[in-house]
């Protein structure tokens, strides 16, 4: 009885040990490539990215269109899992991720149609400024295209994959900080 405990107890460790190094090299995995030289299509001239000591993104590009879309690849590389959680939380569409939890904060955000306003909105930005929404959308989808490794690990442990980042997706996003900024949004919700 002993030897069968002991058995039972190193196989445990034993599978216990391989669940822990496979869930440590999936999350080194998926970390960025934070050095080395990337091709991203649609940039007008290389534009170079590298990092302070604390990590902070510092862009060097040949036009603000170029920043903005390696700014949204900088983006997707350190941000992509909060991104995607912000914008569906945004459009009312979390459900879609997260099951039936996501129900009740995506038929309020959906009444409040945050993501038709950002939609709206597009419609009065300035060329210019439609071109750089657009740009880092590219950005970011870039990235998308060409990651090598796995997503980061709440990607995998949901099972979701992101869709194309749009423009509207950075304007809800917008939209969304403002409405966590208003302090009395609850009161001013219940007048209306």
């Amino acid at each position: 009885m002993g030897r069968l405990l002991a058995t039972l107890a190193a196989v445990g460790f034993g599978l216990g040990l391989g669940a822990a190094a496979l869930a440590g090299f999936l999350v080194w995995a998926s970390l960025p490539m934070l050095e080395g030289e990337i091709r991203l299509a649609g940039l007008g001239a290389p534009a170079r990215v590298s990092r302070d000591e604390l990590g902070v993104p510092l862009i060097e590009a040949a036009s603000e269109r170029d920043a903005a879309m390696a700014l949204g690849f900088v983006h997707a590389q350190d941000r992509l899992w909060q991104m995607e959680i912000n914008r569906r939380i945004g459009a009312g569409r979390l459900a879609e991720v997260v099951g039936e939890r996501g129900l009740a904060v995506d038929r309020f955000m959906r009444t409040l149609g945050l993501y038709r306003a950002a939609e709206a909105s597009l419609d009065h930005l300035s060329a210019e400024a439609l071109d750089r929404l657009a740009a880092y959308a590219e950005g970011v989808n870039g990235f998308l295209a060409q990651r090598a490794g796995p997503l980061p690990p709440e990607f995998l442990l949901l099972r979701h994959r992101p869709e194309p980042w749009r423009p509207a997706d950075s304007l809800v996003l917008i939209k969304l900080m403002a409405l966590d900024l208003v302090s009395s949004w609850r009161s001013e919700l219940t007048r209306a």
